[in-house]
């Protein structure tokens, strides 16, 4: 056997829980955590979304997110093998679990230029850009420069591909444990700053004083759902890639019921960090994704020492968004070189050549950006949610995984209601809001 062979058949594991945890984390937490959980807490009431979001993420998230990730602790591979166990056959496996993961790793054909203005707005910060620019014109100013945006995208590229270059431990472990800490560091600062701002004590009592009648309503239990499962990213692959990188010995429960409530930690601080002080200021804290790049400036721009404060909340959003697109870049990466004992740098360098091919011509064409976004974001990723969810719990079956590679190795032993919970419950659940997300 040749060397560059031998060498892709030695497969790393995380070095030890608090690695698992911080690189599952940065996984899990994403731009949906900094802009859209805010904005789904001010467009539902506040502290009754957070009730109704807690309840599910118990319910529906940390099941289902379990039972992906000791799925893939208990095959060792990325997600051709593991679909291919799944469904019992190789040919499968490489249809259903390749087209898995190649559709996970194209939203990065959209999302690596939207890390990029991230970047940018750590200099529009340090050089207080606002008194000089309306702070709702930088944003379009910046997306009319599609230079600007190529370079930052490069940039970005090519910070992603090295750290999955450097590998499980020298890359994508090493930089979890700075990032994810660093995101809560980020709106930490901005949460103790905003504590000086009049009328701040209204913002907050709408974020954390619940409505109890609103929980009455069906609408807000489902964006809960969305939330939580879009979140989470259970289904696609990325859970159980990052699980399959777990030692033989790993107690996945426990990791995974930390690593939910570590994502869902940076949530609610990008929440206390930006609501409470948007509605003391006058400002929409139901602005949607305009939250990031638009109110942020202008909230920035009314407080003193906005300009430091900003460089450390956009670094946060920064990491939030960079350790998404890792893992949809080690997502394939692991995959590709599981099952066809291809070498890991090799791989890389392949993906990365098709990232540059497929995402430049988006950059400079609005309606192909568009199309991976509408493609790989919502309908890729849905799909195979919906595919990944009934071929893990329902296919190979949550018993199996409960026995032979969740409750050996764990200090929390699930029993048989377990198995009914994401069987008849969980799964049934995720269904309708994928389906329900797919046809809207």
């Amino acid at each position: 056997m040749a060397k560059n062979e031998i060498a892709s058949l030695k497969r790393e594991s995380w070095t030890g829980r608090y690695g698992a945890i911080m690189s599952m984390a940065a996984m899990a937490v994403g731009l949906g955590n900094v802009w859209r959980f805010p904005y789904m807490l001010g467009q539902n009431g506040g502290g009754a979304f957070l009730v109704a979001y807690m309840v599910i993420l118990f319910i529906i998230g940390i099941p289902l997110a379990i039972v992906e990730a000791g799925f893939g602790k208990g095959i060792g591979k990325g997600t051709i093998d593991a679909f291919g166990v799944a469904l019992r056959s190789r040919k499968a496996g490489i249809l259903v679990g390749g087209a898995a993961a190649v559709i996970y790793f194209s939203m990065n054909f959209f999302f690596l230029a939207i890390i990029g203005v991230s970047i940018y707005f750590m200099y529009v910060s340090l050089a207080s850009l606002w008194s000089s620019v309306p702070p709702d014109q930088i944003y379009v100013q910046l997306m009319a420069n599609k230079t600007l945006i190529l370079v930052l995208f490069l940039i970005v590229c090519g910070f992603v591909s090295f750290v999955v270059y450097r590998g499980i431990n020298k890359g994508i472990e090493k930089v979890s444990k700075i990032m994810v800490p660093g995101m809560l560091f980020g709106f930490l600062i901005l949460i103790l700053f905003s504590l000086r701002i009049p009328g701040i004590a209204k913002g907050y009592n709408f974020l954390l004083a619940p409505n109890w009648t609103v929980l009455g309503e069906p609408g807000i239990w489902k964006a809960a759902m969305g939330q939580v499962l879009f979140s989470l990213g259970v289904g696609p692959g990325c859970i159980l890639v990052y699980g399959s990188h777990l030692k033989k010995t790993a107690d996945v429960t426990t990791s995974i019921v930390t690593t939910t409530f570590l994502d869902t930690t940076v949530a609610l601080f990008a929440g206390l960090a930006l609501i409470p002080a948007a509605i003391a200021l006058g400002l929409n804290p139901e602005a949607g994704s305009s939250l990031i790049f638009v109110i942020i400036p202008s909230l920035l721009s009314q407080i003193p020492g906005g300009a430091l404060i900003g460089f450390f909340v956009f670094l946060a959003i920064f990491f939030a968004a960079i350790t998404s697109a890792i893992a949809q870049l080690e997502t394939p990466v692991t995959t590709f070189s599981d099952a066809f004992n291809w070498d890991r740098k090799k791989v890389v360098i392949v993906f990365t050549i098709v990232t540059l091919i497929a995402a430049i011509p988006a950059i400079y064409n609005n309606e192909l950006l568009d199309f991976w976004n509408m493609f790989a974001g919502n309908y890729g990723f849905i799909l195979f949610a919906i595919v990944g969810g009934i071929l893990f719990s329902w296919v190979y079956g949550v018993k199996k995984i409960r026995i032979n590679f969740l409750n050996p190795t764990s200090d929390l032993k699930l029993g048989r209601w377990f198995d009914y919970l994401v069987t008849f419950v969980a799964v049934p659940v995720m269904l309708f809001v994928m389906i329900t997300s797919l046809i809207g």
